[in-house]
């Protein structure tokens, strides 16, 4: 008599077990409680501004903004750990689940803030490592992928953490050395299964200069920490998974080039070769050198002429990386970034904005007593909502700028007509900060 045949027969039948082997008190819930708060009468109220001030003061904190050297071009593998216990349900529903998620997000993220980069995906079970996907500069292509790998019946076995790191040596040794060179392992085992030592792969990935992380979804391990203390990387643990997409993306700021300038220092220094292509439209349809399929429209490479569908790409007929100016635009920001703004009733007597109930972003009345942050450099006022939207999509201060612009007018001539003087100040260019 198989009684547990039949206790699953009836649990199955009472619909407390779906389909996948999940309980419902083990499905992902929406913890709606936690956006509610009482008013000073006792009446219900959203505490989502709360939540975003505290982000933005946790931000403050943390985030590092100092002018440092850093790689415009990044060659980043990813390594995802898809043995047995991605199975494991203290996130929900599944570890697998929640990776695949926040991995998602962060391809797009990655390639949103480094537009020139590239990125791999391997992935490990088994005892064995395999290559998902190889360097690319296409989110499309990586998220197809990974969904298509991401099924119930994916996770098996141990993780190979040195398998997984040879995997991803191999294609970055080959790379170009002006670019960095980064491994970011997302590690849920409490084990590894090598095939021999693990430690020599870890002095020979130092000596090449590629940069080692590991997020942890169990206790930390030796070995990762021994990892990422010998190629200067970082090693931190995931408690949920707000905190666990927070962790990863960390990884969109290009890190501090510091071993690899120490070691190159004396090297000579070249140029770095790059095409920007303009968009042509063609009467007839002709083959392009990415997909070999016929279209009339696409970039075509200044030297070779070879046709492709979007940028960023390197030609595969001359080598020759090609690029679009607003890709440059948006790496280039990372050396320059926007200091944090300071919350208005912290900042000091002696800074006196001009207008302290107006958002000189959105140019909208702020309530009288409610959150506002100020520039460290410009003193003017902002909004949430601008703040936010200044540090992670125009990287650039507004106020900062205008005062750029009218330091750059103010040293004109002033027998010049406006039109003048705007032709003078596109000709020149900006002013330096």
């Amino acid at each position: 008599l198989d009684l547990d045949h039949d206790d699953d027969e009836k649990t199955k039948g009472n619909g407390l077990q779906e389909g996948d082997g999940a309980y419902s008190w083990e499905k992902e819930y929406d913890r709606s409680w936690e956006n509610l708060d009482e008013d000073e009468v006792g009446r219900l109220k959203i505490t989502e501004l709360d939540r975003r001030v505290q982000k933005r003061r946790k931000l403050l904190k943390t985030k590092d903004t100092r002018m440092v050297r850093r790689g415009l071009t990044r060659y980043v593998f990813l390594v995802i750990d898809f043995s047995e216990s991605m199975s494991e349900r203290d996130l929900k529903p599944t570890r697998l689940a929640v990776t695949i998620r926040v991995v998602e997000a962060f391809i797009r993220e990655y390639f949103d803030q480094n537009p020139i980069s590239q990125l791999g995906i391997v992935i490990t079970r088994n005892a064995k490592a395999e290559k998902l996907i190889d360097l690319s500069g296409n989110p499309t292509k990586q998220i197809a992928a990974l969904k298509r790998t991401s099924g119930a019946t994916s996770v098996a076995g141990e993780p190979s953490l040195q398998n997984a790191l040879d995997v991803a040596k191999t294609s970055l040794t080959h790379v170009p050395k002006h670019g960095s060179r980064e491994i970011i392992v997302l590690f849920s085992g409490l084990s590894t299964c090598d095939p021999g030592d693990l430690f020599g792969t870890i002095s020979d990935l130092k000596s090449k200069f590629i940069r080692c992380s590991v997020i942890g979804l169990s206790a930390e391990l030796h070995v990762c920490r021994h990892l990422v203390n010998e190629t200067s990387g970082t090693y931190t643990i995931a408690l949920n998974e707000e905190h666990y997409r927070e962790l990863l993306f960390q990884h969109t700021l290009p890190p501090p080039s510091v071993s690899k300038i120490e070691a190159e220092a004396t090297a000579p220094k070249e140029l770095i070769h790059m095409g920007f292509p303009q968009r042509k439209f063609d009467e007839y349809s002709s083959l392009c050198a990415c997909h070999n399929t016929l279209t009339q429209s696409g970039y075509l490479c200044p030297r070779c002429s070879g046709k492709y569908c979007e940028l960023p790409t390197d030609c595969s007929i001359c080598g020759l990386t090609l690029v679009s100016s607003p890709h440059l635009a948006r790496s280039y920001h990372h050396l320059f970034p926007v200091p944090l703004f300071v919350e208005a009733n912290n900042v000091s007597e002696g800074v006196k904005p001009r207008n302290r109930n107006k958002c000189f972003g959105c140019q909208v009345e702020m309530e009288e007593g409610g959150i506002r942050f100020q520039c460290p450099r410009c003193s003017q006022l902002y909004c949430i909502d601008c703040d936010t939207y200044i540090h992670e999509s125009l990287h650039n201060c507004p106020g900062c700028e205008m005062s750029i612009y009218r330091a750059k007018t103010d040293s004109l001539d002033t027998t010049m007509t406006p039109k003048q003087r705007q032709s003078e100040v596109d000709r020149t260019g900006p002013i330096s900060k």
